[in-house]
Parts: structure tokens; C-alpha cells; sequence
């Protein structure tokens, strides 16, 4: 059945034929067949252990996916995930480039290829750098966004899809369009009834510590955090690694240290759902749909 329909999920095979709707136990079994091609199995299979997830990141520039996020990205390549990041601009218009004393598309060469190297320190599925204009995004045509985030996210097929809070945590006005396009996207993909796109997590701080943190960042009281994704200290390393790739951003990193504030976990909101206590993971608790 998977071969004929080309269903490559569980909710895409249960379009075609009934079965798991209740007790569940066959889905690790089912998932794996769809992944490895397997038809015996000589030992019991869990949930966690046969659920591989596929996440999407959608940020306006370069290194978004650095302050913060990074060390949850590396958790979940290591565990067999797959990552997908999405950046809208090549982060042109930063105010680093008037100390660097380069043009701005100088500096948005110099930024592609940092961004290439974190792509291969965090060892992502996948990258996409677009070139709409760096801190302009909010003079565009939203329907112009819109189609763009749709397209990606319907070539991925994301079981969750990843981007800033509604303050977009810094309040850049770039932040706050990306948040709006990809909620709207996200909104309608749930309308349309579609089996991907299962969670949107919103990526914000906790405001339970805000001792050095830079005062125009902006935070969410916890009892509105939906989950803290935890990560080993390898992991934090590995985050470490992708931010120092950015040397255009050498003062700035050392300066603010902005791993620091995802110490604890990386927080997320999740939009249109409730978790408390915060989940762990991304991944937990994923609705079928």
C-alpha cells in the first residue's frame, strides 16, 4: 500500500486504509517499515525510539538560528532528526559592515559562507539562504512572504515548524514580519487539513532570569512557556561552534554571550497548544491530524 500511494508517513497511509486509530501499538512498527523498508521485526519497538521528526526553521537572517536555538538543533541531529533552516536574507544591512568597512553585497557574501559553515558544524538536513532585502521585509508584499514560506513548507513537510515569538525577542521589525507570515502560512496549511505541519513553536526567552541579558530583549513569563528543550553539553558545544562561526559577529557574541541565556533550555511557545509543565522536546506530544 505505502509503495503504491507513495505514502512516506502514518497519517498519509491511514488516508488509503483504516488501522491504528485506537490502541497505537502497531505505529513504531509501521513507522520504521515506511523508513527502512523492514517487514519482520524480532524485537519490540517503542514510540520514541522508532519516531524520527523532521523540523523546519524559518528566520529572517543570519545566525537567528545561532542566538539560541543551535544547541536544540544539534540535540536533535544527533538523535536522527532531521533539520531544516530557512533564512529569508543574507543579512546585508547589519550595522557590523560600517566597522568592517564593506559594501553590502561584500557583506552578505561574507555572511553566506558563515552560514554555510554552521550548516556543516550543526551537520543540517538542509539550507536555504534567500536574498530579500535585510531589514526591508516589512515593505514587501505579504502575500509575496507568504507564498514563499508555503512553497518551502510544502516541499519540507515538516512535522513542526520553528520561528520567533510574536516580539520576535529582539523587536526587530524583520523578526516581527517573520513571525506574522509564517503564523498566517501555518494558520492556513491547519485549515487546508493537511497531515504535516503538525506544531508551529515559537522560539522566545524566560523571563524567570534576566540577570545580563541585553535590556531590548524581550522575554515570556514562564507559566506561558510550552516547553524547554534540554541538550547535552556536547550539544551546547556543537552551538558554540556554529555561533563562533560568525566573525563578523566576533564583538557582539563575546560581548553579550547569547547562549547563555538558553542555559537552562531553549523555550518555546506553542501556538493553539497548552503544555504544563513544559515539554522536553520539540517532537512530544505531537497532534495527528
Amino acid at each position: 500500500m505505502a509503495r503504491r500511494t507513495g505514502a512516506d508517513t502514518i497519517e498519509e497511509l491511514q488516508v488509503h486504509r483504516d488501522f491504528g486509530l485506537r490502541c497505537r501499538l502497531c505505529h513504531p512498527y509501521v513507522r520504521r517499515m515506511l523508513r527502512t523498508g523492514e517487514t519482520k521485526f524480532d524485537q519490540i519497538i517503542t514510540e520514541s525510539e522508532s519516531f524520527m521528526g523532521r523540523i523546519l526553521y524559518i528566520f529572517p537572517h543570519p545566525d537567528d538560528e545561532s542566538f539560541g536555538p543551535a544547541p536544540v538543533m544539534a540535540r536533535h541531529r544527533r538523535e536522527g532528526h532531521e533539520v531544516f533552516l530557512l533564512t529569508l536574507t543574507r543579512g546585508e544591512a547589519t550595522s557590523q559592515r560600517d566597522r568592517l568597512g564593506i559594501s553590502k553585497e561584500e557583506m552578505a557574501d561574507v555572511r553566506y559562507r558563515e552560514m554555510q559553515s554552521v550548516a556543516r558544524i550543526l551537520d543540517l538536513t538542509d539550507m536555504t539562504v534567500l536574498d530579500l532585502p535585510d531589514g526591508e521585509l516589512e515593505q514587501l508584499d505579504p502575500l509575496g512572504l507568504e507564498k514563499i514560506v508555503r512553497e518551502k513548507i510544502d516541499e519540507v513537510r515538516p512535522d513542526v515548524v520553528a520561528t520567533y515569538m510574536t516580539h520576535g525577542v529582539s523587536g526587530h521589525p524583520d523578526h516581527l514580519v517573520t513571525h506574522a507570515v509564517v503564523k498566517h502560512v501555518y494558520s492556513e496549511i491547519r485549515r487546508a487539513g493537511a497531515t504535516y505541519a503538525r506544531r508551529l513553536a515559537l522560539f522566545t526567552l524566560s523571563d524567570e532570569n534576566q540577570e545580563g541579558r541585553p535590556s531590548h530583549l524581550r522575554g515570556t513569563p514562564n507559566e506561558e512557556i510550552d516547553c524547554i528543550a534540554s541538550f547535552t553539553e556536547a550539544d551546547l558545544e556543537r552551538g558554540k561552534s556554529a555561533l563562533a562561526a560568525y566573525e563578523t559577529y566576533r564583538e557582539v557574541i563575546d560581548e553579550h554571550k547569547p547562549l547563555e541565556t538558553v542555559s537552562k533550555g531553549v523555550c518555546f511557545v506553542f501556538f493553539g497548544e497548552r503544555f504544563q509543565p513544559p515539554l522536553d522536546d520539540l517532537f512530544a506530544d505531537l497532534r495527528s491530524f
